[in-house]
């Protein structure tokens, strides 16, 4: 596997603004991986039923098992987990049969995705490894800059070209930095759901040869909460371990540095049909950055919110930009970048500066869930012809296209010449020459405003199957409120809030229009 090499330089001002940059670099290890199976993993990732997709891989994703549904009772898990393979699987079903209560509002908690493969490219919300001598109490606003592109310091070679057109845009991760001293994971970060997840020494099944994990023995700020964790993954996989508490820090050369405690789960067995995915990714692990209610480690709280808390952002929000790849009809030819920032707004990146952000509520407890008013193509509404889709929404950087729900996705895919729904595995494609102005773009209506996505873009990756059709960036089977995942958001610029004392912390959404993105019409 190609060695990654990652550079981040990190400065300080007065305020302990700390700005980290490093690239973000094409994973090689989903190469192999065609669209159709990442889009029935993610479509699976939610609960939603599809059918089996027989591919040249000799994989055959019904015979896997992924029909299984979120909403499941403890027999249900039971059973699933004892049809596993290997010793984890055994460890997996003893644990199960020693429990006694249902996970509660397990219908409506997010399963986080880890066995899905999907979200490989990088932030840093870590720093070198410096001391925790000089922490400082100063409020920061912190930067994790993506923008500077090192791929010309590699040889990459053919490898690398395959890699770009399996993986475009199909997700970002980072790097974070636990304990005293640090240590640099790489893990995604995830809005749509709410836990620090990390693999640990005694996790047998993780692949610790080829992945990094944390070591408990190193930090000298680390303890053990020894909390029993567990997580049951919607294609019936799952994983056991325990809970802890560290210091997750921002450090820097001169010693300062901006920190915060916070509880994790550290993993000691994986099991399920999609644990061989780590064997090739190389991720360990998931931040959520969804609300804190979300959460399923005892009185769990994200980062996002433990920095709030602790009064150390110069604002209460988080900015994300992701910055699109160059692709040209289902092909990609150059990986995007990007950025997240802690207690600021790259106000050149948004049209009219922070003036140009619509602000709406948050109406959910678990999510980043916002009230949607309309979605068009072109000028043509959807829900207006549709009256059972709700007409919520929710911000998700876990989730790579847009889902929505079934009647939506017809009535959208309506508007778009040659496109058509597979009756086998219900993937949506549409024609991979698909543009403006033949076909109209794509609008979301929010707080009264239109936010568009190219209709171009939806022609997100081509089809493993099907000659010149390309997987659509919009699929169906969300009955209770539409994913605006990164095919939304790597058109936008986003804000979350949990506001100020002067507005009674009303926690918000806010939604710009980039500099950096030609207008779509």
């Amino acid at each position: 596997m190609l060695t990654r090499v990652i550079v981040f330089i990190i400065s300080l001002a007065c305020l302990v603004h700390a700005q980290i940059s490093l690239p973000i670099i094409p994973d090689p290890s989903f190469q192999l991986l065609s669209g159709e199976i990442i889009v029935a993993q993610q479509l699976n990732s939610w609960g939603i039923k599809i059918g089996p997709i027989s591919l040249n891989l000799g994989l055959d994703l019904g015979v896997l098992g992924l029909k299984l549904k979120k909403k499941r009772d403890d027999e249900n898990r039971r059973s699933r987990i004892r049809s596993f393979t290997g010793t984890e699987t055994e460890l997996l079903a003893n644990q199960l049969e020693q429990e006694n209560g249902k996970i509660e509002n397990e219908s409506k908690k997010r399963l986080l995705g880890l066995d899905l493969g999907l979200l490989n490219l990088g932030l840093n919300f870590g720093g070198s490894k410096t001391s925790s001598s000089g922490q400082s109490k100063s409020k920061a606003l912190i930067i994790l800059n993506l923008d500077t592109d090192l791929s010309k310091l590699f040889s990459w070679g053919d490898a690398d070209n395959v890699a770009k057109g399996e993986r475009g845009d199909t997700e970002w991760f980072t790097y974070i930095s636990i304990g005293t001293p640090p240590q640099s994971l790489p893990i995604l970060p995830d809005t749509g759901s709410s836990d620090l997840f990390i693999f640990g020494p005694d996790c047998s099944s993780c692949n610790l040869n080829t992945h990094n994990y944390f070591k408990p023995n190193q930090s000298t700020t680390y303890k053990n909460i020894s909390d029993n964790w567990n997580f049951y993954y919607a294609d019936g996989s799952g994983a056991l371990g325990y809970t802890s508490s560290d210091i997750l820090s921002f450090g820097s050369e001169n010693n300062k540095m901006v920190s915060t405690e916070m509880k994790f789960a550290i993993s000691t067995e994986i099991g399920g049909i999609n644990k061989d995915d780590f064997k090739q990714s190389q991720r360990s692990g998931v931040l959520g950055l969804g609300l804190d209610s979300m959460s399923t480690i005892k009185q769990g709280s994200t980062l996002f919110s433990n920095l709030v808390k602790s009064n150390q952002l110069t604002e209460n929000i988080l900015s994300i930009r992701l910055q699109k790849g160059k692709q040209y009809q289902g092909n990609f030819y150059e990986e995007g970048q990007g950025q997240y920032t802690l207690g600021g707004i790259e106000e050149n990146y948004v049209v009219n500066g922070r003036n140009g952000l619509t602000w709406t509520d948050v109406q959910s407890q678990y999510y980043w869930g916002i009230t949607m008013d309309d979605i068009l193509v072109g000028s043509n509404s959807v829900l207006n012809q549709d009256t059972t889709t709700p007409r919520r929404a929710i911000i998700d950087t876990g989730t790579t296209l847009i889902i929505t729900s079934n009647s939506a996705s017809s009535l959208i895919h309506g508007n778009i010449m040659g496109s058509w729904q597979d009756a086998q595995s219900s993937i949506w494609y549409i024609p991979c020459t698909t543009s403006y102005p033949s076909t109209g773009n794509i609008f979301f209506s929010i707080s009264g405003r239109k936010f568009g996505v190219p209709i171009s873009d939806l022609a997100w990756k081509k089809s493993g199957q099907y000659n010149g059709m390309c997987i659509s960036g919009v699929q169906g089977g969300m009955d209770g409120f539409t994913v605006l995942g990164d095919m939304f958001i790597k058109n936008h610029y986003v804000v979350l809030s949990y506001g100020s004392e002067q507005d009674g912390n009303k926690i918000q959404v806010g939604l710009g229009d980039r500099t950096d993105i030609p207008t779509i019409l």
